[in-house]
């Protein structure tokens, strides 16, 4: 229903299929929200990095094409210092503030429009080969350069997924990697499509990781190595019940043997995996 919410109250502001929408949120329901609502407009999703500062985050903007842009509450000082250039941020009609806040000139607030719209069903503006999303990638020798995913491209990521870890009906799984990044998009709609649950992790925290582990009955997950060291150190897996959570995928850099010895002696299987931005 929420997610049918947003894509009433988008489409009301004049969304439709091709138009780009972006998203400077953290993990949080309102990305969650927003990602379907625009799918099943047509629209196309636009995740930005809020790790980015304003020279770089209004660049990818402009080079997108974004017409809408939800911000969280959190970067209202950084969505005004976009709004004040005129120039690469041109294109962007609508922006809409995430948040129990009063929204500055200029700005809607998300949860009102949301409120006051339809929650049936909005009629399906894409499918197939139409763009899904563009990701930017991280730029290392270079400006960031969009990698545009389809509805195919993402429905073979589900399947590839589903078919080849170790994912089961009804599994919880934690989000706990920014929604920005492929590495956490990918599974998060992955489960959607496989019947699992995610737990979405508003921002990593290798303590509050185990407490959620124990709490939420979660039977998978995906760190980068440096997490999972960050999670050993802290401690607090030895204070927990964290017998269900089977394997977590692990990727992005070599995962050290000695890690993985760590955490099976833990009964927790370590997967690696390998992806890129512009393979989904």
């Amino acid at each position: 229903r929420g997610s049918n919410r947003t894509a009433n109250m988008l489409g009301a502001l004049g969304v439709t299929k091709g138009d780009r929408v972006a998203l400077l949120l953290m993990n949080d329901v309102e990305f969650v929200e927003s990602f379907f609502a625009i799918a099943k407009l047509g629209g196309v999703v636009v995740p930005l990095n809020w790790r980015l500062v304003g020279d770089e985050l209004a660049f990818i903007l402009d080079d997108s094409g974004a017409s809408t842009l939800i911000f969280g509450h959190e970067f209202a000082e950084l969505s005004a210092d976009l709004q004040a250039r005129t120039r690469e941020c041109r294109g962007i009609k609508n922006w809409l503030v995430a948040g129990d806040v009063a929204p500055a000139a200029g700005v809607s607030s998300y949860k009102a429009l949301c409120e006051a719209a339809s929650d049936e069903e909005p009629r399906t503006g894409a499918a197939d080969d139409d763009e899904l999303y563009i990701m930017y990638t991280s730029g290392t020798t270079g400006l960031p350069k969009g990698a545009v995913h389809t509805h195919d491209s993402a429905m073979w990521a589900c399947i590839t997924i589903n078919a080849t870890a170790d994912t089961h009906y009804g599994d919880r799984y934690l989000v706990a990697l920014p929604l920005f990044h492929v590495g956490a998009l990918t599974p998060m709609v992955a489960n959607v499509y496989g019947g699992a649950t995610s737990i979405v992790m508003y921002q990593f925290d290798p303590v509050r990781v185990w407490e959620i582990v124990e709490e939420e009955r979660l039977s998978s997950m995906l760190a980068v190595p440096a997490m999972l060291n960050f999670m050993l150190q802290a401690g607090g897996h030895d204070k927990v019940d964290h017998s269900r959570l089977r394997w977590v995928m692990s990727g992005a850099a070599p995962v050290p043997v000695t890690l993985i010895e760590a955490y099976a002696e833990l009964g927790i299987e370590i997967h690696q995996v390998y992806g890129l931005t512009e393979t989904c």
